[in-house]
This record gives C-alpha cells, sequence and structure tokens, in this order.
C-alpha cells in the first residue's frame, strides 16, 4: 500500500481532508526550499544594494565637499590676480629697456659668473678660517691642560718642600734635645758637623741604658712603700736590713726587666714568695719579688722593657707590691739613683752612687762631651 499524507484544511465552511502522495510532498517540499532561497537570494541583494547606495551617497558629499573647497581656491586665486593686475600694469617694461636688457645680458651674466666664484672663494676661505680657528682652540685648550699640569707640579713640589722643611725642623729639635741631653751648649744656629761626633756618644750611652739596671720595673711611676735601708719588718716586727725598696702595684700588673739580661733562677722562695733574678753586663744584677706569677725560666734572655712577671703579694707580703733589689758584684745598692736614671741625666748616676768605678766605663762619654763643649 503506498504511503500517503493526511491534511486537514478547516475554514468557516468545515473541514476538508486531502491525502498527499508521496509525489505530492516532495513537490511541496520543492517549492517550499526555492521559495525561502528566494526569500535569502532577495534579502541579500536588498542588503547590498543598500551598502553600495550608503557608499555611492558617501563619495556624492566627498566630491561636494572638494567642489566647495576648489570654489573657495579659485575664488582666493581670482582675487589674488585682481589685486596683482594693477601693480603689473604699472610694471609693464617698455620696449626699449627690454632692448636695454638685451644688451646688457652678456656682461650681467659675466658678473654673475664671477659673483659665484667669488662666493665660492670666500666659501673656501670661510672653512679655511674655522679649520685654523678649530686647530687654535685646540692649542689653546693643550696649553691650558699643561699650564694645570705645571700649576700642580709645582703645588706638588710646593707641598714636598713644606713637608721636608718640617722634617728637617723636627730633625733639628731632635738633635738641638740630644746635644742638651749630651751635655753640650745649644746654640741659635745648629752646627750639623756636631753630629758625627754627637752620634758615637749617644750610642754608647743609650748601650749603658740598655745594659746596665735603670728606669722603674713597672709600667707607670707609683709610690715608694718602703725605700732601702734598715727598717722594722711589716710581718715579723723584727729591724733588719731592707736590701730593696717596695714599689705599690695593683695585683697582676705587669713588671719590667730593667734592663737586658739573662735569668739566673726563676723560683718560688718561704720569704720572697715567686722571685726572679737576672745578671746583667759590668757586673750587675736585679732582683723582683712577691710576684703573683713568674713568666720566664731559667736561662732564658730578657730585653729591657720585657714583661718577665706578674705584681702579687706571695711569700712574708701583706698587700700586692714588687720587692726590688740591684747588686753590683755581689754587693747590695740602692734602687734609688738607677731607676730615675735616664739620658736627661745621665751624669747623676756616677755621682750618687761613688762605690763603683765609672770612669773607665764613662771615659768614651766624657772625651765626646768635651769635644762638643769645646
Amino acid at each position: 500500500m503506498r504511503r500517503s499524507l493526511l491534511v486537514t484544511v478547516t475554514n468557516y465552511l468545515g473541514s476538508t481532508q486531502f491525502y498527499l502522495t508521496r509525489t505530492h510532498q516532495k513537490i511541496g517540499l520543492t517549492i517550499i526550499t526555492l521559495t525561502l532561497m528566494s526569500l535569502m537570494v532577495g534579502g541579500g541583494a536588498l542588503v547590498w544594494l543598500g551598502k553600495a547606495h550608503h557608499d555611492v551617497l558617501q563619495q556624492a558629499e566627498s566630491f561636494r565637499q572638494s567642489d566647495i573647497k576648489s570654489k573657495a581656491q579659485i575664488h582666493k586665486l581670482q582675487t589674488s590676480v585682481t589685486t596683482l593686475l594693477p601693480a603689473a600694469k604699472q610694471t609693464a617694461i617698455p620696449m626699449v629697456d627690454f632692448q636695454h636688457f638685451l644688451n646688457i645680458a652678456p656682461a650681467a651674466a659675466a658678473s654673475l659668473e664671477h659673483l659665484e666664484r667669488q662666493t665660492k672663494h670666500d666659501n673656501a676661505t670661510i672653512q679655511a678660517l674655522n679649520q685654523r680657528l678649530n686647530e687654535l682652540v685646540e692649542s689653546h685648550s693643550e696649553i691650558n691642560q699643561a699650564l694645570l699640569r705645571q700649576t700642580q707640579s709645582r703645588f706638588k713640589m710646593s707641598q714636598q718642600l713644606h713637608q721636608q722643611n718640617q722634617e728637617m725642623l723636627v730633625m733639628e729639635q731632635s738633635l738641638r734635645q740630644l746635644q742638651s741631653l749630651l751635655g753640650a751648649q745649644a746654640d741659635h744656629e745648629f752646627d750639623l758637623t756636631l753630629v758625627p761626633q754627637m752620634i758615637p756618644t749617644a750610642q754608647h750611652r743609650l748601650t749603658l741604658l740598655a745594659l746596665i739596671p735603670n728606669s722603674w720595673p713597672v709600667a707607670k711611676k707609683t709610690a715608694i712603700t718602703s725605700s732601702y735601708g734598715k727598717r722594722l719588718h711589716p710581718i715579723t716586727g723584727a729591724k733588719k736590713m731592707h736590701k730593696g725598696i717596695d714599689i705599690r702595684c695593683a695585683e697582676g700588673a705587669p713588671i719590667l726587666a730593667t734592663a737586658n739580661g739573662v735569668v739566673v733562677s726563676s723560683i718560688k722562695s718561704p720569704g720572697f714568695g715567686n722571685v726572679i733574678t737576672l745578671t746583667h753586663s759590668y757586673g750587675f744584677s736585679s732582683r723582683y719579688a712577691h710576684l703573683q706569677k713568674r713568666l720566664v725560666q731559667h736561662a732564658e734572655f730578657v730585653d729591657k722593657g720585657q714583661v718577665i712577671g706578674l705584681c702579687g703579694s706571695t711569700g712574708l707580703s701583706n698587700a700586692p707590691h714588687l720587692h726590688y733589689e740591684i747588686q753590683f758584684l755581689a754587693k747590695q745598692k740602692n734602687p734609688w739613683p738607677f731607676i730615675n736614671w735616664n739620658l736627661s741625666n745621665f751624669d747623676g748616676l756616677f755621682q750618687q752612687v761613688k762605690e763603683v768605678q765609672w770612669q773607665s766605663l764613662i771615659k768614651p762619654t766624657q772625651h765626646k762631651t768635651t769635644q762638643l763643649q769645646q
């Protein structure tokens, strides 16, 4: 049986039914499709025509604006021409003058060529002058730099000269001080010829000060709590000879060697506690007692000013202090003149300690000092 489609159409008269066969259905679909395509093509055409119409209107408006501008320019040009015509009529060249211009034209052309050549020559001259000016500017800059370097060099030489003058002044003051320490008379003008004679004398005295005990055995001068000589012992109460001096010092303060020497002994004894004995040149020796700690050992070499121990209160002692002794050929000497002996009062020790035969030891120094005074 063929497939058919029942279609019912209803209106005010009633309903009517139709059977559409397959062929009728295809024809209807084709008609509908063609109708839709026609509508689509027509709509696209209408859109394209609308756009084209819009573009044409824009071009027309553009042409109209250009026409307005052109008319304005033409009007402006006409106005200018109208303004220039009277002046052109007034400046019209007569025929005779024109013939005159023709006659003088070759000479004018030659003059023009001459002017052009002169202009080129002047331009070349100006370029040469500019180049020369640049060279002069560079040369002036080099001269300024050379002058600046020369000024800096002179300033540096002036500084060096000033420094040398200061050094010479310090040297002269040092030499004058040395001359005064050596016992020579200082004149207003220092005589440099005396220096060769002064140096051996100074060296000899400094050597003696390095080898014979002198200066304080502590870093700073302090009080003497017990002098050299007979006294009542502060612990035992017995009256006996005090063979040295007691110097007050803080617990743990450094104790210094008073001359170059060798450690004879570094021991701990009942009376002196920690004690160090040094032997020095020319038969002198020194002893340092009641130390908190000994820092050097037996047979060790020490230099003047070297720390050999620390201040303490060991042995028969009631407070931190240093017991300091000096011996000459195993005989006790008062340490007081020795701790105050230095280069400025060099001859004072020889006058205070008369038991030592100083003449053979200081003879070279006295000979040089005599020559300086003369």
